[in-house]
């Protein structure tokens, strides 16, 4: 429950849309890089969406959580408030990105000869989802 009188940025809220959007570039990267097949990226990329949703509900739970019966209070936009929602931007994204990008890597490389590296390819997939939610933190700042 937010205060209503508070005015800003929540960043429990915005721990879960950079972490949705560090799944979904995650997902959508790996799912191509694996076996370049717009469907399977398309597939990707609304299950790394689903998978953001839930990890970044329990990572802003768990970092941005109750006190006193209210969420903490939400931040005042603008350039002073950037390292605090970078830092939410990041307890999004690396989880989120980080398993998405493992689970996808391993699903759809499992048996596919010859096969690309693996951890090559999840590490692209993982960098790109954490750069993208650590940059979709840092836009939500400034608007």
């Amino acid at each position: 429950m937010v205060d209503p009188s508070a005015r800003g940025i929540p960043l429990a809220e915005l721990t879960i849309l950079a972490s949705m959007l560090a799944g979904a570039v995650a997902g959508s990267v790996t799912g191509w890089l694996a076996r370049r097949n717009v469907l399977l990226s398309i597939c990707t990329f609304m299950i790394g969406i689903m998978g953001g949703m839930l990890m970044g509900t329990g990572m802003g739970r768990l970092f941005y959580g109750e006190a006193n019966g209210y969420d903490l209070p939400p931040i005042k936009a603008g350039c002073t408030a950037l390292c605090s929602t970078s830092l939410a931007g990041l307890a999004g994204s690396i989880p989120t990105a980080f398993v998405i990008a493992v689970l996808v890597g391993f699903l759809t490389l499992r048996h596919l000869h010859p096969r690309p590296p693996r951890v090559r390819t999840c590490l692209i997939g993982f960098t790109a989802g954490v750069v993208m939610g650590v940059l979709a933190a840092m836009v939500m700042t400034m608007v």
